[in-house]
């Protein structure tokens, strides 16, 4: 029996662990809608579960057990009732008709069984949300839910002695589970935070350069894919040198702060919005064509000449900003970013404080 449970424990660490890897390296990054990665998994952890039926551990001479709750639990979890109710359905019906074919017992322990799994754990199991309490009550009630299958379908003593024993191993079996995924999902978190603060400014938490040549290639695959035009605008604040001269570098850190929140606050939470370097951004309007832009910066344009800059001396001050912009695909992708530049020094040279198209 110890070598069985050894079997299933690290069938059940190996699965997760590679489990997580392949949904968070390629399955979230895959092309699949939501509605299509929780297919995905439904499948993947319905296929546990038959995995688990050849994992099975002798609670008796005449009983044997197994995890194939666990897979259940876990799919309501991870994606709700559509991941749930396909790997329920995977499970119960190689239970019933492959395994050992249609009995009493395949019927009691395979099909209805899993069938009350499936709908404990969605009324106590929510959607990527879990705690303790929440993932105890289920675990216990498909315990509960197994046992009173073992009642019915075994007879003497060994119904007694197959119930206690089976519920304290798939008892520990669900808490070790439980714990694994609370570890994958704090790890991914973790990962999650690492990667973004390697792609953002510190200064402004806005996307930096490298971030930034990612999200250009993104929407121009984008664009091939629904042919959306975007626009690249580029701006500059004006006599920047200058605050950093008469001010200090506090000042002018507070003066880029302010900006970032500025910028943020004009446009969409579609557009992406990056600290090329110094006092320059770059911002990548989603959905917008070369007349849209015109009256896009003429806004951004305005509304940082009316912003009163507050310095940690606290004094106040009022800056300009130019601005270049260059549409895709009227400019092809090798020369949008130059265009938008070339625009950005024409405004500049123009006596700043304007707007220039490509």
């Amino acid at each position: 029996m110890f070598e069985s449970l050894v079997n299933n424990f690290t069938t059940l660490t190996t699965f997760l662990f590679l489990g997580n890897i392949f949904r968070t390296k390629y399955l979230l990054k895959s092309s699949f809608k939501d509605r299509g990665r929780r297919i995905v998994l439904g499948f993947a952890l319905g296929f546990f579960g038959v995995v688990h039926m050849y994992f099975t551990f002798p609670i008796t001479d005449d009983v044997f057990a197994d995890f194939r709750q666990l897979p259940i639990l876990i799919s309501v979890y991870l994606g709700g009732f559509t991941s749930g109710g396909i790997a329920t359905l995977i499970i119960s019906i190689y239970r019933m008709f492959f395994l050992q074919g249609v009995s009493q017992v395949s019927i009691f322990g395979g099909g209805i069984n899993a069938i009350f799994t499936l709908i404990i754990a969605l009324l106590f199991i929510q959607h990527r949300k879990l705690s303790f309490k929440r993932w105890l009550a289920a675990l216990s009630l498909s315990i509960l839910a197994t046992d009173i299958a073992f009642y019915f379908t075994l007879e003497g003593d060994s119904s007694t002695e197959a119930i206690v024993i089976f519920s304290m191993i798939v008892a520990l079996g669900g808490i070790f589970t439980y714990s694994m995924l609370q570890y994958l999902q704090k790890s991914g978190d973790s990962l999650r935070i690492l990667r973004e603060a390697a792609h953002r400014d510190f200064l402004t938490g806005l996307y930096n350069a490298r971030a930034f040549e990612v999200l250009m290639q993104q929407k121009i695959d984008s664009f091939h894919r629904y042919q959306i035009p975007f626009t690249l605008l580029m701006v500059d604040i004006d006599h920047f040198k200058k605050v950093n001269d008469t001010y200090g570098h506090a000042a002018g850190d507070a003066v880029l702060s302010q900006l970032a929140d500025l910028l943020r606050d004009t446009f969409r939470p579609g557009d992406e919005i990056a600290r090329k370097g110094g006092e320059e951004f770059v911002i990548i309007v989603d959905n917008c064509d070369k007349e849209k832009i015109v009256h896009i910066a003429e806004r951004l344009r305005h509304n940082v000449e009316s912003e009163p800059f507050l310095l940690p001396q606290g004094l106040v001050l009022h800056l300009t900003i130019s601005a270049g912009s260059a549409t895709y695909p009227d400019i092809d992708e090798e020369q949008l970013l130059n265009m938008a530049d070339r625009a950005l020094y024409r405004a500049k040279k123009s006596g700043r404080n304007q707007v220039w198209r490509a």
